[in-house]
């Protein structure tokens, strides 16, 4: 058995003294802290991306194949209209996306007494809308296969109180396509609320093929074709690649006109910026952190030295060597780590959890997007955080550690 831990076993971490008590409080209160702080920034700021990247996703493609370019006039058509070559090639990369036709229409909603300008959004009838289900408050989603629901429309809740409209009710739309004016009565079917100001306030769900017929479209025709439901890392690079695929598929003569494929970190460049503005305010949390925990663990083992310096001096009298007294220290200093990492990883992790299933601390929807405190848990990065404070505390302690094997031997037996 290495022998600096196993006389460290065998000391008593608070000695008779009162100052080596409190000190033992304060570094393992001080590590318990700054691992609960860690975790709790770890697992708020992980869910809060992810809670925003979700709803992001739920209202936009991940990645979108847009309307050809002519390769006559360089100019780019109005609309996209499904093809095989395309819809296999997206296919070949994407096996298991979910793709859509989807025609972004804007229009105005009118009642007798309010008016409110909105984006109609009518998308593939098999389309999996288990997003759009999911914020439903009130009534159901319509089967927009059916032909009965082509006049039906989802909207979110805000609009409807400000347009003083319920499910069943009927309101006045009013299009404008190609200079025309063109007018449709739709019934109100459901309410969603996702929390998400801005396109609570614009999105209209409606029956694709009902826009269709506003715009004088054909069933294969939209605005693009949406890929959902794929890996959320990568995205860029996977549109990219989509992107090559599609150019040397018209290289190679077959495809007549070139797709330009877009993602969403592009079109939603705003928030992804800002949620990557988060991860600087973890680092910096983390540091703070590991500098307070840190000091308290220093100031700690420096009154353990001090109230052990006769003890020092025997061992080293006994032919101990300066490793070996420094690393009973700083296995001593360990000890103090470890209480305060299990007293903080439990009342961490029980918090989180209990934030996770009950949302017990909730947040204002209009600022934050969120209806409550979003807690994210991720056992391969709070076993991650639980390493680096370890390694960070051993890296923190051996210098004080070093101190106390200078200490001279002849003096250390004589001090009182």
């Amino acid at each position: 058995m290495n022998p600096s831990h196993y006389i460290s076993r065998r000391l008593r971490l608070r000695s008779s003294g009162t100052g080596s008590g409190v000190g033992v409080l304060i570094a393992v209160a001080g590590v318990a802290i700054a691992v609960m702080v860690m975790e709790f920034t770890l697992a708020v700021v992980v869910g809060f991306k992810d809670g925003i990247r979700d709803k992001l996703t739920g209202f936009d493609a991940q990645i979108t194949v847009e309307a050809p370019i002519d390769a006559a006039t360089g100019e780019q058509e109005r609309y996209y209209r499904s093809d095989a070559v395309v819809e296999a090639t997206v296919r070949s990369h994407f096996p298991d996306a979910d793709l859509r036709l989807s025609l972004r229409q804007p229009g105005l909603l009118k009642t007798d007494d309010n008016f409110q300008g909105v984006v109609f959004l009518g998308q593939s009838p098999d389309a999996d809308f288990a997003f759009e289900r999911s914020n439903i408050v009130e009534g159901q989603w319509p089967d927009y296969a059916a032909d009965s629901t082509e006049n039906m429309i989802v909207l979110s809740r805000p609009v409807a109180r400000m347009l003083g409209l319920g499910v069943g009710d009927r309101v006045f739309s009013t299009f404008i396509i190609d200079e025309a004016v063109k007018l449709r009565r739709h019934t109100v079917a459901a309410l969603y609320e996702s929390n998400f100001g801005e396109f609570d306030q614009t999105v209209v769900y409606a029956s694709l093929r009902g826009l269709q017929r506003v715009a004088g479209l054909d069933s294969l025709e939209a605005n693009r074709l949406d890929i959902r439901g794929i890996a959320p890392d990568g995205i860029a690079d996977e549109a990219a690649a989509l992107q090559m695929e599609l150019i040397d598929r018209v290289a190679r003569g077959e495809l007549p006109q070139h797709y330009p494929v877009d993602n969403i970190e592009h079109t939603g460049a705003m928030y992804f910026t800002w949620l990557a503005l988060l991860d600087t305010n973890v680092v910096v949390i983390f540091i703070l952190m590991l500098a307070v925990s840190g000091l308290t663990l220093v100031s700690s083992l420096f009154i353990l030295i001090l109230e052990r310096v006769p003890m020092i001096g025997v061992l080293r009298a006994m032919g101990a060597s300066k490793g070996m007294v420094r690393g009973i220290f700083v296995d001593l200093a360990m000890r103090l780590v470890g209480i305060g990492m299990v007293i903080g990883n439990v009342l961490g992790i029980g918090l989180l959890l209990v934030q996770k299933f009950t949302g017990l601390i909730p947040l204002d929807p209009a600022m934050y997007y969120l209806a409550s405190v979003p807690v994210e848990i991720r056992p391969w990065a709070f076993v991650a955080l639980n390493a680096g404070v370890v390694l960070a505390a051993w890296l923190i302690l051996v210098l004080p550690a070093r101190l106390a094997s200078g200490i001279d031997p002849a003096k250390a037996m004589n001090y009182d």
